[in-house]
């Protein structure tokens, strides 16, 4: 029986060779010893993710093909739906050139000769530790004729810590991401958390062939089918809701001439808190309108009203006189599902996320570094802080909440 043991021995030679001389469909001798051109085309699928708010995950998808003058990028991102009446989902299209050929903007590391071990090293360093936030990460890209596809994640360590000893092969991938972010503009981890704009802020998408075969799943392989995207586009070019509105009620005894309408505040637009406001205020001889009292209303929309009868002025007639009036805030859209900014905080303060966790999420540069971005982040003086219910306090003077 020795034939039979040496036939079996030799197909287990062979077998062996045949596994350890493939990776991904590319012969070891191109993937681990660069005997293979930089790709002319590079696909990078990469899911974002944040455990604050609604939404928590966010996908972008980018091609990278040469062009006469460099290399052209086309990113398209993805942003599931979070409070409807705020955040509808919505899919952006940006494209610029990047001034340097491929194998530059990869730094010359050809994506085609990183070793399979290499990369299941790096995916395996943090198996039981937390991350609450990072980015997943997939390339593909053609290696001598065959489609190979590399994933990197990306941790919240490797995203915000000082000295994160980020892995080679995921620091060059950060490394990668950044060159597209700086000529396509900042991504969706850059955005607001908390957005008190309005839907109708965000200018609709352009059909292009990317979207339409995003649309019909062809890059679902790359993000995972549970991600939905073919449901996120769809949902996108839905109509956007209605924007909230302010209306004058009434005014007495006299009219002001051509009176301004306060702005909806945007913290309580983002909190969905509306109603009406009664108010009384003197007119001066000078028909200028001076001691706002405001008799009954949500506090959030208190100052806007203050500020903005402070500034209507009168016929001659009204001099001197006391007047009353009443404004009505609406929201104009409702749906099930209530956006809770209390709810967040705990959540941020439980998890005691750091400064430069939720900087980031508005700047990349990380922390606050004045009271303007103080307040745009919901931080005061430099720590977060909540009044009330849990409402962060310091939000700033344009979203007309009150520095506690």
């Amino acid at each position: 029986m020795r034939w039979e043991a040496g036939i079996i021995a030799a197909m287990t030679q062979v077998a062996g060779l045949l596994l350890s001389g493939f990776i991904f469909g590319v012969p070891l001798s191109l993937a681990q010893k660069g005997n293979v051109d930089f790709p002319e085309k590079l696909v990078i699928a990469q899911h974002s993710f944040i455990d604050v708010g609604l939404p928590n995950d966010f996908y972008e998808l980018i091609q990278l093909v040469p062009a006469t003058d460099g290399v052209s990028a086309e990113r398209i991102l993805i942003t599931p739906e979070g409070q409807a009446c705020l955040q509808p989902a919505k899919v952006e299209t940006r494209t610029a050139v990047l001034h340097e050929s491929m194998s530059a903007l990869l730094e010359d590391k050809n994506p085609c000769a990183i070793p399979e071990k290499e990369l299941r090293r790096e995916l395996k360093r943090c198996k039981k530790c937390q991350s609450f936030s990072g980015m997943n990460v997939t390339m593909e890209a053609n290696c001598g004729g065959v489609s190979r596809r590399i994933r990197m994640d990306v941790l919240d360590r490797d995203l915000f810590d000082p000295k994160p000893n980020t892995p080679e092969n995921t620091s060059w991938t950060m490394k990668v991401l950044e060159k597209v972010d700086a000529v396509t503009g900042p991504g969706c981890l850059d955005s607001p958390i908390i957005a008190t704009g309005g839907p109708s802020d965000v200018a609709r998408m352009s059909e292009t062939a990317t979207i339409l075969a995003l649309r019909n799943g062809v890059f679902d392989s790359l993000f995972g089918a549970d991600a939905g995207i073919p449901q996120i586009i769809r949902e996108s070019e839905e109509p956007p809701p209605p924007r909230p509105s302010v209306e004058l009620v009434s005014v007495s005894p006299f009219m002001p001439i051509a009176p301004e309408i306060p702005r909806y505040p945007a913290i309580a637009n983002a909190a969905r808190q509306e109603g009406k406001v009664d108010f009384t205020f003197d007119v001066g001889l000078d028909g200028k309108v001076g001691n706002v009292v405001i008799i009954s209303g949500n506090k959030m929309l208190e100052r806007s009203v203050v500020e903005t009868v402070g500034r209507w002025k009168f016929p001659p007639e009204a001099n001197g006189s006391r007047g009353q009036g009443a404004l009505e805030f609406k929201l104009n859209c409702h749906n099930s599902v209530r956006f809770s900014i209390s709810s967040r905080v705990t959540l941020g303060t439980q998890m005691t996320l750091r400064c430069a966790l939720i900087g980031r999420a508005f700047s990349p540069r990380g922390c606050p570094t004045s009271r303007t971005q103080g307040d745009a982040l919901g931080w005061d003086n430099g720590a977060p802080s909540a009044l009330g219910a849990g409402l962060p306090t310091g939000l700033g003077e344009e979203v007309g909440w009150p520095r506690s």
